[in-house]
């Protein structure tokens, strides 16, 4: 758990989105969460997460949250104030984002110094396309793992809430491939994995974007984790309960193009 979490960006689209308040009824607009990987190419660094996080928004329109260090324990729902919530870095005009054409993945390039203690994966060393079967390990940031910490009246017609959404880590096993492909599924380009939500979250919505991880179970005189990255969560099937992830080595394909295989853009 601790692995992912610090390998695990919380991402804050600011352009909101307009709705409805489940809770009350009340017409409701919020910002938009979702998740990322802090990552490192060669001497670029960014955070990968999917294209439509990143929807209609440029960088001074994203909030980024990585994790430097880790608490010893961890508070409950009910003890969490607003002191225990932290907003996200803004970013700058210096960030770039680049969207993928042909899948849906985009990155946002950031200042490391933004960042201090963050832990930048390199993907370009350590992965692995898992087959059927593989156990997997994910974190992301589901909607519906959320506690309101503050609620404001600020007129009669408009009410203001403080909503934390809280990190969720889960396990989950590579499926094996529908007999029938759909035009949005390539077996040489996806994998699929269930979603159990760690049993507090039933939909996986702000999720995308999560990098998924497969853990070698090689042994060792002592024992250490041993994580490679395996692909970045995009989209998902059956009401929530399928998740589509894009395979590492495709994820590779993107930023090499970013990038370069040099690292120079």
């Amino acid at each position: 758990m601790r692995h992912v979490l610090r390998h695990t960006a919380a991402i804050v689209n600011t352009i909101r989105e307009f709705g409805t308040d489940p809770s009350t009824g009340r017409r409701a607009d919020s910002e938009v969460p979702g998740t990322g990987t802090p990552m490192k190419w060669r001497e670029n660094y960014f955070v990968l997460s999917a294209a439509h996080v990143f929807e209609k928004a440029g960088p001074k329109d994203l909030r980024l949250f990585a994790y430097a260090n880790l608490p010893v324990t961890y508070k409950s729902n009910d003890s969490l104030t607003l002191n225990d919530i932290a907003e996200g870095i803004p970013l700058t005009d210096i960030s770039m984002i680049y969207r993928c054409q042909w899948e849906d993945l985009a990155v946002v390039t950031i200042d490391p110094a933004q960042f201090p203690g963050v832990d930048f994966i390199e993907p370009d060393r350590d992965w692995i396309d898992p087959p059927v079967s593989e156990p997997v390990h994910c974190c992301g940031f589901p909607t519906d793992h959320s506690v309101r910490v503050n609620h404001r009246t600020v007129s009669p017609k408009r009410d203001e809430v403080d909503v934390a959404v809280w990190p969720t880590t889960f396990d989950a096993s590579v499926l094996p491939f529908p007999d029938e492909v759909t035009d949005d599924l390539d077996p040489d380009t996806h994998y699929l994995i269930s979603y159990s939500g760690a049993g507090v979250s039933k939909h996986p919505r702000g999720v995308s974007g999560a990098a998924v991880w497969w853990e070698s179970d090689k042994k060792e005189i002592i024992w250490r984790p041993n994580f490679r990255f395996a692909g970045t969560v995009t989209h998902c099937y059956k009401k929530g309960a399928i998740l589509r992830v894009v395979k590492a080595s495709v994820v590779r394909r993107f930023l090499g193009e970013v990038f370069g295989e040099s690292g120079e853009t």
